[in-house]
């Protein structure tokens, strides 16, 4: 079972710097640091907090496969909360929560607010 332990969290890790590798790809292509480009319409376009959350705070989700590494870790010779296979489990999930918290970050960079 470690074996499979290692690689769900190999994929945790890698998917949390690729993620932050690709935010930053799509920010600087659409100018970031400065303001997001002038939609035409009558709100304002700013950057959207996630993004910016990500942006710069994006390595603090390099915890969440620490975390989960320990607590899986832990668990193998005992039960501690849930079995091995459970914690297996709740590091795929892990794995596509972030999967899907950069996709959504990604597709949705701007936040629109009145002048």
């Amino acid at each position: 079972m470690s074996r499979n332990a290692t690689i769900v969290a190999l994929i945790q890790l890698l998917v949390v710097i690729l993620g932050i590798f690709a935010l930053g790809i799509i920010l600087k292509a659409e100018g970031y640091p400065d303001d997001p480009p002038l939609p035409a319409s009558l709100d304002r376009a700013v950057w959207s907090p996630l993004v910016l959350l990500l942006r710069e705070h994006g390595l603090a989700l390099l915890s969440i496969p620490v975390g989960w590494t320990i607590l899986t870790a832990r668990s193998q010779n005992r039960r501690i909360i849930f079995s091995q296979d459970i914690w297996l489990i709740i590091g795929v999930i892990a794995a596509v929560a972030i999967i899907a918290l950069f996709i959504y970050a990604c597709t949705n960079r701007y936040a629109y607010v009145p002048n």
